[in-house]
């Protein structure tokens, strides 16, 4: 009973998270993981994982970006009951961090972004990634073999500007090519393997600042 209860804790702290990424655009927030390997989705982390059980389900469509097999489709509608679609029709596109630039790109060029009349339908892109960082994290603990752009985000939410850094970046680039309209548009979220989350929504504007180990 102890365990049932501490793992409804731990999924209450990461469901908060990502509320609280959601609600600061560019903030890094991290979320509690479970123990042990994820077992469940073939060839995706514990980290999207926990993102896929927490906003996919039967009342939502999935879409995987392009070069994910139907094991992987079979295993996320079985798990969340949603109806795997095309990505133009997808509440949340599926973004492995295996994925390529090239799949990064036609997922995000094909997501929805809603419609005037219902914008809230717009696509949530969930991006895989090895490192997402914070603007005040050592600069010596990042990997020189995958060094970080540091992106600074603006826009409603944001008082200032809110910088982070990120192991990729096609995701920023495929997001400007589309040159939404708000209201519509779509909705980033980026996850790596420790649990850090990181949310761009449809308002917000994207400026590469370095490549790099920081800031200043």
């Amino acid at each position: 009973m102890d365990a049932a209860l501490s793992e409804i804790h731990r999924v209450q702290r990461s469901f908060r998270a990502v509320m609280d990424a959601m609600a600061r655009p560019g903030r890094p927030e991290a979320m509690p993981l479970a123990t042990g390997s994820q077992t469940r989705y073939p060839g995706i982390g514990k980290p999207l994982a926990t993102l896929i059980d927490m906003l996919v389900d039967q009342a939502t469509t999935f879409s995987l970006a392009q070069g994910c097999d139907d094991a992987l489709a079979r295993a996320i509608a079985s798990e969340t009951h949603a109806k795997s679609v095309m990505p133009d029709a997808a509440s949340f596109v599926i973004v492995p961090e295996r994925a390529d630039a090239p799949c990064i790109e036609m997922a995000i060029a094909h997501a929805t972004a809603g419609s005037l009349a219902s914008p809230e339908r717009g696509a949530t892109v969930l991006v895989g990634c090895s490192r997402i960082a914070g603007q005040d994290e050592r600069p010596d603990s990042v990997d020189d073999d995958r060094p970080l752009h540091w992106v600074s985000i603006e826009g409603p939410g944001v008082r200032d500007a809110h910088v982070f850094g990120v192991d990729r970046i096609d995701w920023a680039w495929a997001r400007n090519r589309r040159e939404d309209e708000f209201p519509c548009g779509i909705d980033i979220v980026l996850v790596d393997g420790r649990g850090v989350v990181v949310a761009i929504p449809r308002t917000s504007f994207v400026s590469l600042l370095a490549v790099g180990k920081g800031v200043k």
